[in-house]
């Protein structure tokens, strides 16, 4: 036999349940930033960076100045590359490939970089970088 009791006891539970789902349904839901497509060509002299050991391609990081955290882009066969970037003050560093950044000079280029809005064509020429190192 069904009771009033149970009656308010279910309807209760169900009303409670709903309230639950609707707020686990909206908790967690992390606000992203706003994001900017940063695209452009790394190169030696205008010419592809080819030569390198197997295994080895260029490679493009972006550090945010404000908090040190990295980014790498996705490099093409021909030194296209783009990274989606939050807004804020970059130093954005070109290199022939990992040999390259270990040994910090030759075949690397650096430079800042402000993002605030979608950046098309940044040129990152390690072939100017090699000519000053040789020039010291």
């Amino acid at each position: 036999m069904v009771t009033s009791t149970m009656i308010i006891s279910i309807r209760h539970a169900a009303v409670m349940t709903s309230l639950i789902v609707a707020l686990v349904a909206g908790c967690g839901g992390e606000t992203k930033a706003k994001t900017f497509k940063v695209t452009g060509k790394i190169h030696s002299g205008g010419n592809p960076i080819t030569g390198l050991p197997p295994g080895e391609k260029p490679m493009v990081k972006f550090e945010a100045k404000a908090n040190k955290e990295q980014s790498q882009a996705k490099v093409a066969a021909d030194g296209a590359f783009s990274a989606d970037l939050a807004a804020g003050d970059y130093t954005v560093t070109g290199s022939a490939g990992f040999m390259a950044n270990e040994k910090k000079g030759s075949g690397m280029v650096s430079k800042s970089l402000k993002v605030e809005a979608d950046i098309a064509d940044l040129d990152l020429d390690i072939g100017k970088a090699k000519a000053k190192a040789k020039a010291k």
